[in-house]
């Protein structure tokens, strides 16, 4: 014999904690910001922000920069990656990574499909 759980009630069970939602018609896990988890996440979650508000989109251009910091490696200061459509030239698809050295100067590394 098999028992159907009402869903009212399948979701009173799984909401008592706060650790499972119904959205969009799945149940999710919800972690809680006093959780460990969250302090591990917190930062990629940051991180991701950032890259998301360094992205610029506008009239069939896009434009997008990442900044990488790599502290293993001497005299390096930062590199970033950089994806640019129809911005620097017209109808051109262009990847291109930058590194900035503290004794060097700056590198370019371009990519162009046009």
């Amino acid at each position: 014999m098999v028992y159907h759980i009402p869903y009212e009630l399948l979701n009173i069970i799984l909401e008592y904690d706060g650790r499972i939602k119904y959205r969009n018609g799945k149940y999710i896990n919800i972690i809680d910001k006093n959780d460990d988890r969250y302090k591990i996440l917190n930062p990629l979650i940051t991180y991701k922000i950032q890259i998301f508000n360094l992205t610029v989109v506008s009239n069939q251009k896009f434009y997008n920069i990442i900044y990488f910091t790599n502290e293993h490696c001497i005299g390096l200061y930062h590199m970033g990656l950089c994806y640019d459509y129809n911005w620097s030239n017209k109808n051109t698809f262009e990847i291109c990574l930058t590194t900035y050295h503290n004794d060097r100067g700056m590198k370019q590394i371009r990519t162009i499909i046009s």
